[in-house]
């Protein structure tokens, strides 16, 4: 006699817009599906208010747990987008489960097969795209009517009013009588010269919160002209309105889709009329602006921020033990933590510039490469490659054989595309392949690199890296290199950080084992993920 199958139940929804108990009943509906397969429910999962377009859903993760332990022998849902939104998706769940041989049902599809699966991806594709665009639109209405499509904005509180039907009209804010004021004195104080540290600095030892709520910090107020962003650079302030400043994109290489942005061009942004929503006038406006451009722009008088800097050894990796802000340069000689600066940081004391970056260079020197890490690593680095060596005839073979798949199936769409038959579909399907194939290729070009890898012996690379680290040292007396040399050293370096207990200080340099490895085979600094280790 058959064993009963094994059955976990998943729902999700979206947002708490909808319905709350949305998953529960989900679940519910799943029910006599689930008498149907004379299934036995071990577990449910579910995924409330989350998106379908995140890979790091709790419930999703426990389900997918059990697959792999082999719990499971069905999976049921309500539909193939409560498991997932985007395409990609879709498949690279369809493929978890029959690598499992765990079968997959929904309540509206039935039995879930490779034809549906395909379907289904399509179909999730097209429902993305088309929702990415209608929302786009209704925010592009939004604005044009003088309505905000953003968050909050510090200085404006949200308006309520409402429309005839007696719902609350959406995008509306008015001046915040409590924070507007604060807006007007950072411009003010900015305009008559003082920088954006005296200011957050001033703030915060009279406790007023900043726009998150905590403490104000100069980059909050600084901002970045070109972005639009900050407190001095805000056009809301000057009541207009811009929106489509920023194109907003999700990192596939992400669990959670972190949402990603580059500027757009200048003529694809709204601009609109809002003088309701103006706090500052158009003298205060002008002043800030100047001021602006007097510390930006080289050879200005009064040009305190925007003049050649010196650059400094270390610049950007002290981090302070309190707080863990960076350090930056005070006065002539000496570093200091920048929320110390800003009142956001309980600790104490500075570091003369001399002692640090004369303390980093010694660990560079002696401590950072030395004969048993040397030996340790040729060592690992000979077994990686015999591993590597070992299975890459097999990765070869079967990467090889998913290029001559993708090949002919690209040609399969061309042709296509040649009869005439197009549509967004096969340019999607095509753009996919293309850079799969793209991806193959480069996978083996490094299988076959693999055969090439020959690790230097130890003491030639001790050697090695002592005279290269010697000579970028003494460079950094000569001004033509002095650049080049800093950033040869500050490669070495992951972090610095500044512990001050009592009277004594003392410093954690945690070295990149990538970055040390690279200048001793005489490579350019590695972009590879740092892999530290602490040497105090």
């Amino acid at each position: 006699m058959m064993a009963q199958p094994r059955v976990v139940i998943y729902a999700r929804h979206s947002t708490s817009l909808q319905n709350p108990e949305s998953s529960e009943d989900q679940i519910r509906a799943c029910g006599p599906l689930v008498e149907r397969l004379n299934g036995c429910v071990v577990d449910t999962h579910s995924d409330p208010e989350v998106s379908g377009y995140r890979r790091d859903r709790r419930g999703l993760k426990d389900l997918l747990r059990q697959v792999r332990d082999g719990e499971v022998d069905i999976v049921v849902c309500e539909a193939l987008d409560r498991l997932a939104r985007d395409g990609e998706d879709v498949a690279w769940l369809g493929k978890q489960l029959r690598y499992h041989r765990v079968q997959l049902y929904t309540t509206t599809e039935g039995e879930i097969c490779e034809v549906k699966l395909a379907v289904a991806s399509m179909m999730g594709a097209i429902f993305l795209e088309n929702l990415r665009k209608k929302t786009l639109r209704g925010m592009e209405a939004a604005v044009l009517a003088g309505r905000i499509a953003g968050g909050r904005i510090y200085g404006y509180r949200r308006a309520e009013r409402f429309d005839g039907n007696g719902e609350r009209i959406k995008g509306l804010l008015e001046i915040n009588p409590e924070t507007a004021p604060v807006v007007v004195r950072i411009l003010s104080e900015f305009a008559s010269g003082k920088s954006a540290y005296t200011i957050a600095t001033a703030l915060n030892s009279e406790g007023i919160p900043g726009p998150s709520g905590g403490k104000w910090n100069q980059s909050t107020i600084r901002g970045d002209p070109k972005k639009y962003v900050g407190i001095l650079h805000n056009p809301l302030y000057r009541g207009q309105l811009v929106w489509g400043r920023r194109e907003w994109r999700r990192d596939p290489d992400s669990e959670k889709r972190e949402r990603r942005y580059r500027l757009t061009d200048k003529s694809q942004w709204i601009e609109t009329e809002v003088p309701e929503l103006r706090i500052v006038d158009e003298d205060l406006a002008g002043r800030v602006k100047a001021q602006v451009e007097s510390r930006t722009c080289p050879g200005r008088s009064g040009n305190s921020a925007g003049q050649m800097r010196k650059k400094h050894l270390l610049s950007g990796l002290i981090k302070c033990g309190s707080c863990g802000r960076n350090y930056v340069i005070n006065g002539k000689d000496y570093y200091r933590c920048a929320g110390q600066r800003e009142g956001t940081c309980n600790g104490d004391g500075s570091i003369r510039k001399s002692v640090v970056e004369e303390a980093a260079l010694h660990v560079i020197q002696e401590r950072l490469m030395t004969a048993e890490l040397a030996e340790l690593f040729a060592a690992e680095f000979a077994r990686e490659v015999e591993r590597l060596r070992s299975g890459s005839d097999s990765e070869a073979a079967r990467l090889s054989e998913r290029l001559k798949e993708i090949e002919s199936e690209i040609a399969n769409l061309a042709g296509n595309f040649v009869k005439g038959v197009v549509s967004e579909t096969l340019v999607k399907m095509l753009n996919d392949r293309e850079a799969e194939k793209e991806r193959i290729e480069r996978r083996l070009d490094a299988a076959k690199s693999t055969h090439k890898a020959v690790v230097i012996p130890h003491p030639v690379l001790l050697e090695r890296y002592g005279e290269r680290v010697r000579k970028a040292r003494e460079a950094l007396s000569d001004p033509s290199v002095r650049e080049e040399a800093s950033e040869t050293l500050k490669s070495l370096i992951d972090t610095i950080t500044i512990h001050i207990e009592g009277t004594g200080t003392y410093a954690d340099i945690v070295g990149n084992p990538a970055g040390i490895i690279d200048l001793a085979y005489n490579k350019p600094a590695t972009s590879r993920r740092r892999s530290a280790s602490s040497i105090a």
